[in-house]
Order: C-alpha cells, then sequence, then structure tokens
C-alpha cells in the first residue's frame, strides 16, 4: 500500500470520526446546518438523520457512503478506483459544504468562538482537504499504472 493512499484512508477516517464528534456537538448545542443561509434546519437529529446534515457535520447518510468507499479504496481494480474517486469528490465536496457554513464565521468571533466547536472544525476541514489532495495523487498512481488496452 502507498503513503498516498495510506494518508487518504487515515484522513477519510479522521473525518469520519470528526463528523461523529460534530454531530454530537451539534446536537448538545442545537446547531443545524445553515449552509450559505439556504437551508434552515430546526430539528438537527432529522437534518443529520436525511439530507441536510448539521452546522459540524455531513449527513448520516453520506458518512455510511463514505465508508464504503474507505473500504473500496483499500481494494485492487476497479473497485479501489472508485473508491478513490469516490473520496477525492467527497473531501472536495465537504470543504466546500463545511466552508459555506455560517459557523465557521462565528467560531473565528471572540464572542463566537467554542473551542470543542472549533476543534472539530478543524479537523472536519483539514481533514477533508487532505482526502481530495491524497486521493488526487493516489488516483494519478493507479491511472499512471494501468495498462493500456489494445
Amino acid at each position: 500500500m502507498s503513503t498516498s493512499l495510506k494518508v487518504l484512508v487515515l484522513a477519510s477516517l479522521t473525518n469520519l470520526v470528526g463528523n461523529v464528534l460534530g454531530t454530537i456537538l451539534a446536537l448538545q448545542y442545537h446547531l443545524p446546518a445553515g449552509f450559505g443561509g439556504l437551508l434552515h434546519g430546526q430539528d438537527v437529529l432529522r437534518d443529520f438523520l436525511t439530507f441536510n446534515g448539521t452546522a459540524l457535520s455531513a449527513p448520516l447518510p453520506f458518512l455510511l457512503i463514505q465508508l464504503g468507499l474507505t473500504i473500496l479504496a483499500l481494494r485492487l481494480g476497479r473497485s479501489g478506483r472508485i473508491g478513490v474517486a469516490g473520496l477525492i469528490l467527497m473531501g472536495a465536496f465537504y470543504t466546500l459544504a463545511q466552508l459555506g457554513e455560517p459557523i465557521v464565521l462565528r467560531l473565528l468571533r471572540p464572542d463566537g468562538f467554542d473551542l470543542a466547536q472549533a476543534i472539530v472544525l478543524l479537523v472536519v476541514l483539514t481533514s477533508s482537504i487532505v482526502m481530495a489532495v491524497f486521493g488526487t495523487q493516489v488516483w494519478r498512481t493507479m491511472q499512471a499504472s494501468r495498462p493500456i488496452a489494445g
């Protein structure tokens, strides 16, 4: 297993743990998703279980898909490529989605800062960026070593 693939898998697992912790904090402090002012969730648990997610976590269906893609990424051949490609897309999507949440700006203000929330935000943002970057490296390596059909 290449170092880039190890980092990709570790980043994905770290992201999953960060999202679980984010969900716990979101439930505890009632932090619904508010992406770009477009989402106005009221029931944090329902939003997490469906497709809105929370201010600090992706929705449960996405996390389950991510777990499946992480397992696939460890396989050889087409399955591995599907897993890696999926993790690249999820990393990019998670990064953009998290940056669109109002909580990001709130946590940067002194009157809105919360250490636990800031740590979770940092973990999920960093790990999603690492997923996209290292996933791209793994993808390029996979494509370069792929036999040419003739």
